[in-house]
């Protein structure tokens, strides 16, 4: 027969937890603070414990020591260095009592000092590692969404537009390029450029009568309502405190009346409640529709819906960035853009580089080679095809690349020169421009690339 486990008290439940104990995201000052608060804690427990020997130099371990090693491989060198103080003023104070051994030396602040440097330094290089892995992770979560959100767009307008072409002389793919070069090119005094065209473009495609589209203020983690930017037909004003809006901005995703979330005592006003969020996770606006055809209240237009949304609010949250990019190379295409600028951004947040490897193509076999090389191009990396004083040109830029990796691509690019086409770079007019996102401005570089 087992004994029954007591039930621990909630108060102690909840100071157990883990991420109490070691909560992720800690302030600076708190951090300095329990750089000495714990360590002072511990110095406090030696001399109450032993009283006659507070270092515990006739220890055969000195525990105290435990104090600035947890710091020291919590928050890095300088916090745990910090805490030794606590330990030296212990120190001075058991001198100054005739506390300590005949034997003691200095030895004994060596050893521990040395221990606390090399957990701090530990400490420092896998919290750097961390991090970049995170916002590798981060980016690579964006780039999948961006990919599943265009796929999914593909695959909800083929089939269903292609028999609707000769009532809508132009497709849902056309629209969104427009849609697109509006909201890059942004107007002047508008939150959310291109609204307008977006209310529109709804309407043709999901059938919506009455919505407007109103903007987000961010409050620290919340976000609440904000004006509206932009309105088709005769909408019924969104509430603050309406239930769809509060499950749409809670689940980060569209709510509609239908939804099992939501109470049966409904207190809103409208069918839809739709926020746009980028990639990145933020949301940027939300959408409330008041009317829309019973029929065309369905997973299928939802979807189509929601995609639209998104597409849109990844175009205004990279928008500035991919147009200064266009404006100063205008060849360039919109993906290619919008992924030079998301490495831009890593390198200047974080350190961490990427790649862009330029291919002049100035032989004889200048037009046969881009044409096989594209055939077998990597799935991670984006290509950008032009040319530059009549040569080819083929940009390959490849996100979070080492130099390494920028040399063993290189390489297999000579082999594959070599195989199929049976010469070197040299031989066949081929040159390899290498740009390195550490050294040197992408944007820069291409263009004296291209210029030249």
């Amino acid at each position: 027969m087992t004994t029954p486990r007591l039930p621990l008290p909630r108060w102690l439940q909840r100071a157990w937890r883990a991420g109490r104990l070691a909560p992720e995201l800690i302030s600076a000052w708190a951090q300095w603070i329990e750089a000495l608060l714990i360590p002072t804690l511990a110095v406090a427990l030696a001399w109450f414990l032993l009283p006659q020997d507070p270092l515990q130099t006739r220890e055969l371990f000195p525990w105290v020591w435990f104090a600035p090693t947890l710091v020291a491989l919590r928050y890095g060198v300088s916090p745990g260095l910090l805490s030794c103080v606590p330990l030296i003023a212990s120190w001075y104070l058991a001198e100054q009592s005739g506390r300590l051994p005949a034997s003691f030396g200095l030895e004994y602040f060596f050893g521990g000092g040395l221990l606390v440097l090399i957990c701090g330094e530990f400490s420092d290089i896998w919290r750097d590692r961390n991090l970049r892995l995170e916002e590798s992770n981060v980016y690579l979560a964006e780039r999948l969404s961006r990919i599943t959100k265009r796929h999914l767009l593909l695959n909800l307008s083929h089939d269903r537009l292609e028999h609707e072409m000769l009532t809508r002389p132009s497709s849902l793919r056309d629209a969104l390029v427009h849609l697109r070069g509006v909201a890059t090119t942004g107007e002047p005094g508008q939150a959310m450029p291109g609204a307008e065209r977006l209310l529109q473009l709804l309407a043709q495609y999901v059938n919506v009568e009455a919505a407007t589209l109103y903007t987000l203020v961010a409050r620290g983690d919340q976000h609440t309502l904000g004006h509206a930017v932009a309105q088709l037909g005769e909408p019924l004003p969104l509430q603050p405190e309406d239930e769809l809006l509060r499950l749409a901005l809670q689940q980060q995703q569209l709510a509609h009346i239908a939804s099992q979330e939501l109470s049966l005592n409904r207190q809103t006003d409208q069918l839809v409640v739709a926020p746009l969020v980028a990639g990145s996770g933020r949301p940027l606006a939300v959408l409330a529709v008041t009317r829309m055809p019973f029929f065309a209240l369905n997973v299928e237009h939802l979807q189509m819906m929601s995609v639209i949304l998104s597409y849109y609010a990844d175009t205004v949250h990279n928008g500035p960035a991919v147009t200064a990019i266009q404006q100063r190379l205008p060849g360039m295409p919109p993906q290619f853009a919008e992924e030079l600028a998301c490495m831009q951004g890593l390198q200047a947040r974080t350190g961490m580089g990427s790649q862009i490897l330029v291919m002049r193509f100035e032989g004889e076999q200048g037009r046969a080679i881009p044409a096989e090389f594209l055939r077998v191009k990597r799935g991670l990396d984006v290509y950008w095809q032009t040319t530059s004083r009549g040569h080819p040109v083929v940009a390959v830029l490849m996100p979070l690349a080492s130099p390494a990796a920028m040399a063993g691509f290189t390489q297999r690019i000579e082999q594959w020169l070599e195989q199929r086409f049976q010469g070197s770079p040299d031989t066949l007019g081929v040159r390899l421009l290498p740009i390195d996102f550490a050294h040197q401005d992408p944007v820069d570089a291409l263009a004296r690339l291209l210029a030249g």
